[in-house]
């Protein structure tokens, strides 16, 4: 009796533990899904509309960074019937997620005045913020380092 006794608990002790570490798991995924999705957004944030490029229009409206502004208008700018923005937070993590996991899947992007429309897949877009985000970083300078934690230059995203 008492080695049954003694055996149960260890059991129950063995799946209490383990109901932990999947609990940790669980929350160290979140973690890093957030990380991945900060990143994006960080770099997409770095390359859109840079005010020093203001005068030289190609840094905008062309090629890739042409592609990442009007991603940018899809993730973050929807508009419905009236023209009223469209708040959908399921909508922006679903396009980063799918931007992140470069998924084949085909896009319609459209220029504000709805002149211009492109059909891109988000593995495109991928390609082309990495090309930007490269070109951004190559011709940028060192932050100061003001103490913080993580250092590194902009190439460590």
């Amino acid at each position: 009796d008492v080695a049954g006794m003694v055996a149960q608990r260890a059991f129950d002790e063995l799946s209490a533990a383990q109901t932990a570490v999947d609990r940790v798991d669980e929350a160290l995924a979140g973690e890093y899904e957030a990380g991945r999705t900060l990143r994006l957004l960080l770099k997409l944030g770095f390359i859109n509309e840079r005010p020093e490029f203001g005068v030289d229009r190609r840094w905008s409206e062309t090629g890739d960074n042409y592609v990442l502004k009007l991603f940018r208008d899809y993730v973050f700018h929807q508009a419905d019937g009236n023209g009223r923005p469209v708040m959908d937070l399921g909508h922006v993590m679903t396009a980063v997620n799918k931007l992140d996991a470069a998924d084949e899947e085909k896009i319609v992007l459209a220029s504000r005045d709805g002149k211009n429309i492109i059909i891109v897949s988000f593995a495109d877009v991928a390609r082309c913020l990495e090309n930007a985000y490269g070109e951004l970083c190559d011709g940028s300078v060192p932050a100061p380092d003001m103490g913080h934690v993580g250092g590194g230059g902009p190439r460590g995203f």
